[in-house]
């Protein structure tokens, strides 16, 4: 018996294993938007052997039309739907009624001519991203006042170890002064298991960024565990304890945010003269940019995936890499077609 799309997307809830929660809680709020857009598209009918070969392309539409959902959760949003398809192709035969390939095809076809959906994030990185924000903020002036001046040391700080971690923005902001201290008698080695994926990203923080780390420490003077913190109107709670920190949820202390975070980001973006209507200036390209120098430099994906902590290569080459590294091709092909017999003629 054929289901309604409503009842597969329950099946694939109850039945599909993540590798953790984080994972689950972003598959299942895809799946809940795609059941939305089902219930409000009154050219469907609600069984499975409805979904149309484009469905992906119009799912699309409806989230960038009429949920106005930014473009790297519309991409993310995306890949559950083709996840689920190849689940319900893969396990009940009937549910859909159009091969993989046709689905691609027909993706490919409709999305002639849309700049916006066809032009990834890497496509937007800007020219040598992280040495122009690394410029930007290292020039830019430390003020006299108190906050104003850790405002900026933080800065640097964030964007310095963006650009020497990759790590996701939200696992850099739960980065501790203990992790960092480690860090240093390992030769500038760290290891932190991504909130995203469980799997341990091996980073290495060069004197150079333990240098900009420490001034900003030193400045702040307290007792809170985290490297990056909210500094708020008044500092005198820099005394409190690093478990009244740990905690704290506002104020000077606090764990800095995400959301903030991303906002000091755009703002050397913006000095640095880069516009994220145009480029792709998140601290999420930080990590792109890092991936990609690393690419061009020739190191091996197995070990770019242990840098950025991936689950596998694979997803390090989707992402990262899915054309081959032709300027690496071009010189190893020069060095073995040299004719080894070419000085011995006349």
């Amino acid at each position: 018996m054929t289901p309604t799309i409503i009842q597969a997307i329950k099946e694939f809830k109850t039945n599909v294993q993540f590798e953790n929660a984080n994972t689950q809680r972003l598959y299942f709020r895809a799946l809940d938007a795609f059941g939305e857009y089902i219930q409000e598209t009154s050219n469907l009918s609600h069984l499975t052997t409805s979904i149309q070969k484009n469905i992906v392309v119009l799912f699309t539409g409806w989230m960038k039309d009429k949920r106005a959902y930014a473009l790297p959760t519309r991409k993310l949003y995306q890949s559950v739907l083709r996840a689920a398809l190849r689940f319900w192709r893969a396990n009940y035969e009937g549910w859909i009624t159009f091969t993989r390939e046709e689905e691609q095809e027909a993706s490919r076809t409709s999305l002639i001519g849309n700049v916006e959906e066809q032009t990834s994030r890497h496509e937007r990185l800007p020219e040598d991203f992280g040495n122009v924000m690394l410029k930007t903020v290292m020039r830019t002036p430390l003020p006299a006042g108190t906050l104003p001046r850790l405002d900026v040391l933080r800065m640097r700080a964030l964007i310095v170890s963006l650009r020497a971690t990759a790590l996701r923005v939200g696992d850099l902001c739960h980065m501790t002064k203990a992790q960092v201290e480690d860090a240093k008698v390992q030769f500038g080695r760290l290891e932190l298991r991504m909130e995203k994926t469980g799997r341990i990203a091996h980073c290495r923080l060069g004197a150079d960024t333990m240098t900009v780390l420490e001034e900003y420490l030193l400045a702040r003077d307290d007792h809170s565990p985290w490297i990056f913190i909210q500094h708020g109107k008044s500092n005198r709670r820099r005394n409190n304890s690093a478990a009244f920190f740990k905690n704290a949820q506002k104020g000077y202390g606090a764990r800095l945010s995400s959301t903030s975070a991303w906002r000091i980001v755009q703002k050397v973006a913006g000095l640095s003269g880069l516009d994220r209507e145009k480029y792709f200036t998140s601290p999420h390209a930080f990590r792109h940019w890092h991936a990609k120098t690393l690419i061009e430099n020739g190191t091996s994906l197995e070990n770019i995936q242990a840098i950025l902590g991936h689950s596998t290569p694979a997803t390090t080459r989707i992402i990262y890499a899915p054309e081959p590294n032709k300027r690496q091709i071009d010189e190893v092909e020069t060095t073995l077609q040299v004719n080894p017999y070419q000085s011995h003629k006349e």
